[in-house]
């Protein structure tokens, strides 16, 4: 039995005309009637009992226009939903990211996202760099927003530069330097630093030390932590000074004044990895989508 037979058959219990059934399918009467013909033989029964003047429906007939009905249904239904999902209008993205960009950007590009694609489940994890790498090996995450692009990377995996930005000075409150308007991050070669650990971060921290040792000057590492929160309390509570993105920075942390560090420092490349093998249409508009931020927010 297939779809096409259905079809017929309900046109032309619908019309109960063949000749009214043809032109409602743009098909030739003789066509619908051996579709029609062909359905009742497989069913080894008759639907419709019809002469040259008169078709009305049989008992099996009525019965089977009431589940043919909800089949045709069930398949345009369907057949809308493969469309949408090739549209990356549905389906579900498993979505891992790191603390320091959970504030700003990653809600601004959801949220843009989600004007259009509704439909789109969103699972969102907050990982380390390192355990979202895993995870996008093992096909657990469509996606990773894992910061700078680490020194070594599995060969299935895909990166990306998503943003840039500049960099802020994380300070205590009452610390020497709060009220400056900028800074330049070899002013901080006597501060003791907290750094995100490398066993979390294994970009972000061998980078930074890079800049300090470009500023002239070996950084005193007083602390380590895996999180953003968890060091800017550290900042609040004196233990040191820290560095992050600028968005980091647009935070109202008690305890905690942000100075940003002047152009010659260089610039936070916030990237995203996903599968090369992925071929999800939603990651691909979510991708979009995520550009499209960026350039809205630059221009």
């Amino acid at each position: 039995m297939e779809l096409r037979h259905i079809r017929y058959f309900v046109a032309a219990a619908e019309e109960l005309s063949f000749r009214r059934a043809a032109e409602r399918l743009h098909v030739s009467q003789p066509a619908l009637s051996v579709q029609v013909h062909q359905l009742e033989e497989e069913l080894g029964a008759i639907l419709l009992d019809r002469d040259r003047h008169h078709v009305a429906l049989t008992a099996a007939g009525k019965v089977f226009l009431e589940h043919g009905r909800r089949l045709l249904r069930s398949a345009d239904e369907a057949a809308r939903a493969a469309v949408r999902a090739a549209r990356g209008e549905t389906g579900r993205l498993a979505i891992g990211f790191i603390a320091q960009l959970s504030y700003e950007w990653l809600p601004n590009v959801l949220r843009s996202f989600r004007r259009h694609h509704a439909d789109v489940e969103i699972n969102l994890m907050q990982l380390t760099p390192t355990r979202q790498i895993e995870e996008l090996t093992d096909r657990r995450l469509d996606l990773g927003i894992i910061g700078l692009r680490p020194p070594q990377l599995h060969e299935d995996l895909e990166v990306a530069v998503m943003s840039e930005e500049r960099l802020v000075a994380a300070l205590p409150r009452d610390h020497r330097l709060a009220a400056r308007r900028s800074l330049a991050l070899g002013e901080l070669a006597a501060e003791r630093f907290i750094f995100t650990s490398r066993q979390d971060a294994p970009a972000f921290s061998p980078w930074l030390l890079a800049l300090c040792r470009q500023a002239k000057f070996e950084p005193e590492i007083a602390l380590e932590t895996d999180r953003s929160p968890s060091a800017l309390n550290y900042v609040a509570a004196g233990f040191g000074v820290a560095i992050f993105p600028a968005q980091i920075g647009r935070l109202e942390m008690p305890g905690v004044r942000f100075v940003p560090l002047d152009k010659t420092t260089g610039l936070y490349q916030l990237s995203a990895a996903w599968r090369k093998d992925n071929r999800s249409p939603a990651l691909e508009r979510l991708l979009a989508t995520a550009r499209n931020v960026v350039r809205t927010v630059h221009h």
